[in-house]
């Protein structure tokens, strides 16, 4: 239910809040900006709450005054919604690594739903005592039922094609992946790109791959967050009225969330990469970022590290036991390409090569 739905059940149900109903006879009719309401806005740096209408404009004191009184409890609801979303995504930035397969883990291939529902056949209108003496309007009744037996069969044709359409793809999907179990390179380089996208990141992610013609060598190349970019706050709801606290990360605490974020993503994908492409011997992963030349203004990639991965020596890592598992130390076994201070400061390294 949206926060609108339940401010307007709220309001028409009476219910508001003890401040607003300490004034006796006081009208409980919604105020007209009440309709106007769709959404509620945390920012998550500052705090600050704002109420919206359906095309995102924020409607200001009034509506915010309107959501406490009339509905307290919903809008308590939403905001501790978000602030669990967001702390969520704090952790998981810092554990995503977790997540990483066994290198002989191929990955199960997870069907796609087919969700239309099928047509369903109208009541035809029945003939009532009118059309007993009025052919016309009989004839326009039948004609109707006509019509409506017509139309469902049309929808009911285009129904069962798009569900066989659907599931020749699912069958196409299925056979896609035993090639790429069976190592077939062009299957591989398919099931890498459907499985990558498929991947819950805790941020919008950006990587790109190519697989060597023999499929032995997998190079990934991973769009890392700018540290200037990172969430940094950590949320609470106040335990009183209506409000949220924002605790900020100090340097030291973002910089180790941001050396476990960007050293996980690679950790994470290395793990893909071989448990997506069996006939892979060796992974080359580069993590870069894009930040502007100060002498031509152009953007460029800045690479953070790169690292060699063997199959072999990968698969000694303990993938029951991730939780003891540090990515920035794992990484630095291989062969690892990193200019790194110990307090997560980073300086532009050259990638290895294929």
């Amino acid at each position: 239910m949206s926060y609108r739905e339940k401010l307007l059940k709220e309001g028409k149900s009476g219910r508001r809040s003890a401040k607003a109903s300490k004034t006796s006879g006081q009208d409980t009719a919604l105020p007209p900006v009440a309709e106007r309401i769709a959404q509620v806005q945390l920012n998550t740096v500052t705090g600050e709450i704002t109420i919206l209408d359906a095309n995102g404009a924020d409607l200001g004191n009034e509506a915010m005054a309107v959501a406490k009184a009339y509905a307290n409890e919903a809008l308590k609801e939403n905001l501790a919604e978000q602030v669990d979303a967001h702390n969520r995504m704090m952790e998981q930035i810092g554990s995503i690594h977790l997540g990483t397969p066994a290198p002989n883990q191929f990955p199960q291939l997870v069907p796609e739903p087919f969700d239309q529902p099928e047509p369903v056949l109208p009541e035809p209108r029945k003939l009532d005592w009118k059309a007993w003496l009025c052919p016309a309007r009989r004839n326009a009744i039948l004609n109707s039922n006509e019509r409506r037996v017509s139309e469902h069969q049309r929808q009911q044709l285009q129904w069962q094609s798009e569900r066989e359409n659907h599931r020749r793809k699912e069958g196409q999907r299925a056979a896609l992946y035993q090639r790429a179990q069976q190592a077939s390179v062009p299957a591989m380089e398919l099931v890498l790109d459907d499985h990558l996208m498929d991947i819950d990141w805790p941020q919008e992610t950006c990587l790109s791959f190519e697989l060597s013609a023999d499929g032995k060598v997998l190079m990934l190349d991973v769009d890392l967050p700018e540290i200037e970019d990172f969430p940094k706050t950590e949320l609470r709801l106040y335990q009183r009225g209506i409000g949220v606290s924002v605790k900020e990360l100090s340097d030291t605490a973002l910089r180790k969330l941001y050396m476990a974020h960007v050293h996980g993503m690679g950790f994470r994908l290395i793990g893909e990469g071989f448990a997506c492409a069996p006939s892979v011997e060796t992974v080359v992963l580069s993590g870069f970022t894009q930040v502007t030349n100060a002498a031509t203004g152009r953007v460029e990639d800045k690479y953070l590290y790169s690292v060699k991965v063997k199959r072999e020596a990968w698969g000694a890592i303990q993938f029951g036991n991730l939780g003891q598992v540090d990515p920035v130390e794992a990484l630095a076994a291989f062969e690892l390409r990193r200019d790194m201070t110990k307090t997560g400061i980073f300086r532009a390294i050259e990638p290895w090569g294929s």
